[in-house]
């Protein structure tokens, strides 16, 4: 079999338990949306469920997430399988240390973490100011609930990581899959012991404690999932050990501190987003833009995370063998093949952004202007510059250039900042093109700084594959918005009819264009 088709094939799997994932994901986020709806109680929820991923990232996730991978295959490399084994299992003690007092630390630090995200929230009155501290508290006791997701999101990383060492690829992607099932189950509990929730219904009940507990519980069965293929693929040598000294550890220890900064930079433009969306007000804007990242993310997880996942271990072995042509030869495939697919979801999102959520998070009702389709379409308007971005950044850890990573991680997420202050400080809409802009802007600089470092990928942009994919898309899009705009069913059933409608002209013109440019590039001389 071809690398080419060892590649392909890997994705193909990959890309299965990612849908998969994705898709349980997503009926995870409607039923969210139809449990809680947009309110103060959906943006409580949605915080502290946001919280825990953020402080993962925070304590130790980003730094496993652009460093272990790497740092095992030189190991791996350089000094056999016995001696790196050692070393691995340094560096998985020590991870799994710092989780569980991280965790602790969190845990205590409740209180005060809710009221830094909360604090531009201002009441008008008494009552107002009454249920601002009842939506703190229960934000809070959430919080408390979700924590122990710092931990095993954790190991969950860990064992991934492994596993893709081993060149096992798709149980990792499966996996969430039993995290969404179990979420839901205690969505739709929940929804069965109180059909309309809100702070004050759910303020110091067993209903919260349970709700909490299913949440996390969720993850925890994520994780027992891998444990079958972590005892198949050959990880037994990984031992409880712990040495200050052993080479891989210095080395993450070395190359993490910048990661950090970068885990740093994120975490403050999220904060910086979340805080302004909170002083926004209205309804659930924290909820609206967490919905709208969600839906976002569907194409960019199932094509570009499975490229990646199975990108990263060929690019660390090109990287340590300083062969750039092949990693070049290697992103650039990765590139083509994320951007062909992502440009036509980019634009199926922003023209059918508001009906999509209509439909599945409004209770079928589209008739008016909802801030999360708004979210969405904006979003969606980013989503090349994002994959641009991502894939380029990947490179470049995959040749430890972590100072190249900080630096462009400091220009989007500093961008991020001054745009929400100058834009959004009282939009949801200018907080969210704040988003999309930065990652744009500097996905066209991390191309030139990859130019620089001998691996050149910017005439992937412009591929013919690409440029045939933008062409069709752009036709599909004029199909799909003026499908969209014919009929004017805005409710129930119709809207459902009006929507499939818009999607399958479009998906259609995007097909035929697609197969004629082919038949003409082969007739062509």
């Amino acid at each position: 079999m071809s690398r080419h088709a060892t590649h392909g094939s890997r994705v193909l799997s990959m890309a299965g338990g990612t849908a998969a994932s994705r898709l349980t994901g997503l009926f995870r986020v409607l039923v969210l949306a139809w449990v809680l709806g947009f309110t103060p109680l959906a943006d409580a929820f949605n915080l502290a469920n946001t919280i825990p991923n953020m402080l993962f990232d925070l304590v130790i996730g980003g730094v496993l997430g652009a460093t272990f991978i790497p740092v095992v295959v030189e190991r791996l490399a350089v000094d056999g399988e016995r001696r790196a084994w050692r070393s691995i299992s340094t560096v998985v003690s020590a991870a799994v240390m710092v989780l569980l007092i991280g965790s602790l630390a969190a845990w205590l630090a409740a209180p005060w973490i809710i009221d830094g995200f909360t604090f531009m929230q201002h009441s008008a009155g008494s009552a107002q100011t009454h249920d601002l501290i009842a939506q703190r508290h229960v934000a809070t006791e959430f919080l408390r609930w979700f924590v122990p997701q710092i931990f095993f999101y954790g190991v969950i990383g860990i064992a991934t990581a492994l596993l893709n060492v081993r060149r096992v690829f798709a149980i990792a992607s499966w996996a969430p899959v039993a995290n969404n099932i179990v979420s839901i189950a205690i969505l739709i509990w929940f929804h069965l012991v109180d059909p309309v929730p809100s702070v004050s219904s759910v303020s110091d009940t067993r209903h919260l404690m349970w709700l909490g507990l299913g949440t996390t519980a969720g993850v925890a069965v994520q994780f027992m999932v891998l444990w079958p293929s972590l005892a198949r693929s050959d990880l037994g040598r990984l031992r409880l050990r712990f040495d200050p000294r052993d080479p891989a550890l210095r080395t993450m220890s070395r190359l993490g501190s910048w990661t950090l900064m970068v885990v740093i930079t994120n975490q403050a433009s999220l904060y910086v987003l979340l805080t302004f969306a909170f002083g926004t007000g209205g309804n659930g804007p924290v909820s609206a833009y967490t919905y709208g990242w969600s839906f976002m993310q569907m194409p960019y997880a199932i094509i570009v995370v499975s490229v990646l996942g199975v990108l990263t271990p060929q690019l660390a072995e090109f990287a340590t063998k300083a062969d750039y042509a092949s990693l070049s030869e290697r992103l650039s495939f990765g590139l083509r093949q994320s951007l062909v697919i992502i440009i036509p979801c980019t634009v199926a999102l922003i023209i059918l952004a508001q009906p999509l959520v209509g439909i599945l998070l409004n209770h079928l009702d589209a008739s008016t202007q909802l801030p999360a389709g708004t979210v969405l379409a904006i979003l969606a308007a980013g989503l090349p510059g994002f994959t641009v971005f991502q894939l380029c950044v990947r490179g470049l850890q995959s040749m430890q250039r972590v100072i190249d990573v900080f630096a462009l991680y400091l220009l989007e997420n500093g961008a991020t900042i001054v745009l929400c202050v100058f834009l959004g400080r009282h939009s949801l809409a200018g907080l969210t093109a704040s988003v999309s802009i930065a990652y744009t802007a500097t996905g066209l600089c991390a191309l030139i700084v990859l130019a620089a470092r001998q691996v050149p990928v910017a005439a992937t942009i412009w591929s013919v594959h690409v440029r045939r994919s933008l062409l069709a898309s752009l036709a599909m899009g004029l199909v799909m918005a003026a499908a969209w705009a014919t009929p004017t069913w805005t409710r129930g059933g119709a809207l459902v009819v009006r929507g499939l409608l818009a999607t399958t002209l479009g998906a259609v013109t995007y097909v035929l264009f697609v197969l004629v440019a082919q038949r003409g590039a082969r007739r062509a001389p």
